[in-house]
This record gives C-alpha cells, sequence and structure tokens, in this order.
C-alpha cells in the first residue's frame, strides 16, 4: 500500500472528514493527495457524501488502525506522550531495566528513555510502522522493543553485533509474546545476508559518523529496503560530524535515490548516568586536549533525527566486507573526539 493512501485510510477509520482534515494530515504534494483521494473514490474503497469523505468497509480487503493523535496539544510540533501514548511509556520504561550497559567495543551508548519512545511515535505518525517491516542495525537503545510494543509492525528484525543486547531483546520479545520482533547476531563489517536484502520497508540506525562508517552502516540498510517509497532513520550529530561531513553524507544518500524528509535537531539526548561510561572519558580525544575540564554534570551529548525516503529505484550502494585492519577507519577518523578507544 502507497504511503499516501495509508494516511489517508487511517485518518478515516476514526470517523468521517472533509477535504481539509484530511490534506492537513498527510505528506504528500496537493495533487498527488488530490488524484490519490480521486482514486480511491473512485475504487469504491471510500465514498463521499457531501462534504465528507468514509471509509467503505465492503470493499477494504483490512480494516485499516485508527490513528492515535501524537503531537503536542499546546505546541502542536512536538511528541506528546501523555495522551494516546502514555502507555507505551510506562510499559518501556519496566521493559528496559536491567539492560546492558555500553561496550567502548562497538561505539555504544543509549539515549533516554523518552526519546527513544519519542522516536517509536514519530515513526508511527510518519507512516512507517503499521504493516510495515522495519529493519534495526544496531538496537542499544532498544528501539525495537518501543515499536514492538505498539503491535502495529509486520515485522521487526535487530542486527546486532553484542551478543548481550541481542540475547536481551529476544527474552523480552518471548516474555511478552512479541512474535514479530527477532534479534540476530550480525555484524556491520560483513556482508548483508541475501535473506535479509530487498525485504523491508523502512530502516533504523545510528551509524558511525566516520564517512566510512556511515557508508557502511547506512549502506547496509538501504541495502534491505525493497525499493521506491520506502523510508529510513538515522541519528547524526553535529558533535563529531562537521557540516563538510553532512554534506558528503547528503551527497551519498542522493546518489542512492533519497531525498531527506525531516531532521529534528537535537531529537535524542544521551544520560552520563544511566550509561555509566565516565570511564570512557580518559580514552576521548576530547579529554586529551582538556584534562581540567573535568566529567560532565550535564547529558550533553545529543543527536538529530534524521529521516529519508527513496524517491525512485533505489541504487543499492556496492559493499564487501570490511577486513579487521580497516576498522580503525571506521570508528576513527580527526572529528571523532568523543568516541571511545579500547583500552
Amino acid at each position: 500500500m502507497r504511503q499516501i493512501v495509508n494516511q489517508i485510510l487511517r485518518q478515516l477509520a476514526s470517523g468521517p472528514k472533509d477535504f481539509w482534515q484530511l490534506i492537513v494530515k498527510q505528506d504528500y504534494s496537493v495533487k498527488e493527495f488530490i488524484h490519490t483521494l480521486k482514486e480511491l473514490n473512485n475504487s469504491g474503497v471510500i465514498e463521499k457524501e457531501g462534504p465528507l469523505y468514509k471509509l467503505n468497509t465492503k470493499n477494504l480487503r483490512k480494516k485499516p488502525h485508527k490513528y492515535l493523535e501524537s503531537k503536542c496539544p499546546v505546541c502542536g510540533i512536538g511528541i506528546d506522550l501523555d495522551n494516546d501514548f502514555v502507555y507505551l511509556k510506562e510499559q518501556f520504561r519496566n521493559l528496559v531495566r536491567g539492560r546492558p550497559l555500553p561496550s567502548e567495543e562497538y561505539d555504544q551508548g543509549f539515549m533516554r528513555q523518552e526519546d527513544t519512545v519519542r522516536r517509536a511515535v514519530f515513526m508511527y505518525e510518519r507512516g512507517d510502522v503499521e504493516d510495515k517491516n522495519i529493519f534495526i542495525l544496531g538496537d542499544d537503545d532498544l528501539l525495537s522493543l518501543a515499536i514492538g510494543l505498539m503491535k502495529l509492525s509486520n515485522l521487526i528484525t535487530v542486527v546486532e553485533a553484542d551478543r548481550r543486547i541481542v540475547d536481551f531483546i529476544n527474552e523480552k520479545a518471548k516474555k511478552l509474546n512479541l512474535n514479530k520482533l527477532q534479534a540476530i547476531e550480525y555484524n556491520a563489517m560483513k556482508e548483508l545476508p541475501s535473506d535479509l536484502c530487498n525485504q523491508y520497508h523502512t530502516f533504523v540506525t545510528d551509524p558511525v559518523e566516520t564517512w566510512l562508517g556511515f557508508k557502511i552502516f547506512v549502506g547496509r540498510c538501504i541495502q534491505s529496503l525493497k525499493g521506491a517509497g520506502c523510508s529510513g532513520y538515522f541519528g547524526l550529530t553535529h558533535l563529531e560530524a562537521s557540516l563538510k561531513k553532512w554534506y558528503e553524507f547528503q551527497k551519498f544518500l542522493i546518489n542512492c535515490n533519497f531525498v531527506i524528509t525531516d531532521i529534528l535537531r537535537d531529537f535524542s539526548f544521551y544520560p552520563e548516568d544511566d550509561n555509566k561510561w565516565q570511564r570512557f572519558y580518559s580514552t576521548y580525544a576530547l579529554y586529551r586536549e582538556m584534562p581540567d575540564a573535568g566529567l560532565p554534570k550535564i547529558d550533553w551529548y545529543r543527536s538529530s533525527f534524521i529521516r529519508i525516503e527513496a524517491i525512485d529505484e533505489i541504487n543499492s550502494p556496492r559493499l564487501s566486507s570490511v577486513s579487521s585492519s580497516s576498522e580503525e577507519g571506521i570508528y576513527f577518523d580527526e572529528e571523532a573526539w568523543a568516541t571511545p578507544r579500547k583500552r
């Protein structure tokens, strides 16, 4: 089902709407929206009575899920977790207790719990969760569990190098009967297995922010997607990725036939106390340059959340395996000043 069709139908699942109530809740051009609305009406999927459109349940193969409101009622922009998604915030908080702590071996660090839930809700609001196959490369944030708790996706596959996280996700999924969620041990330095290629509608990753790291992590994710109209999400900082690097990243995405649709600046913060990564600071380039800065008393490391969408057939990058001798160049460059080194 095309994204725009899903966005229209899920609005009508809660009752009749007029033209303006529908157009404000979709993401495409006026031309595309009107053409789609007419197609749905002509095919009998929806009906028009006066100014209102409504679902024709007789011609629906599957009734769409009712749209859950996620926008802040005050500003109309931010993500609100206190109404339709308050259950998700509370369930996720309980679920992640006892999670594995970050390891410098994999350049890990998890974001605040509420920020993980906000990511999941934003993806839902953009239409990339319901009835989708979702591919997640690296999941120390446990986003897969937040999405799984919604019980709206067809499939959620996590590929993760850290066995501790794989076991944690699978254990929690089994306990809660989230049978559409699976975690697999996989290192992104290896080629993506063929059975994971061209199978998914949505990907999520937090790439290493070197040029090679970005190409490997996001490139593997792009290989997982089915084709035009599919979407991807990734986190990116300004702390270890200069604007020149952002420019190179954007060129890579354009060459793969993707366009950036959303950038949520500083959407995710990484809690110092919860990550317990004070032990990492002595290995940071930042600390070597500023040894008298002391340890932070605030949460300062943050990332923006970016959404991309394939506008045409995807030009998947050709990526081979990365040798162990080349891994240094994946994780470190001249801007990696807050990335831990193995001690």
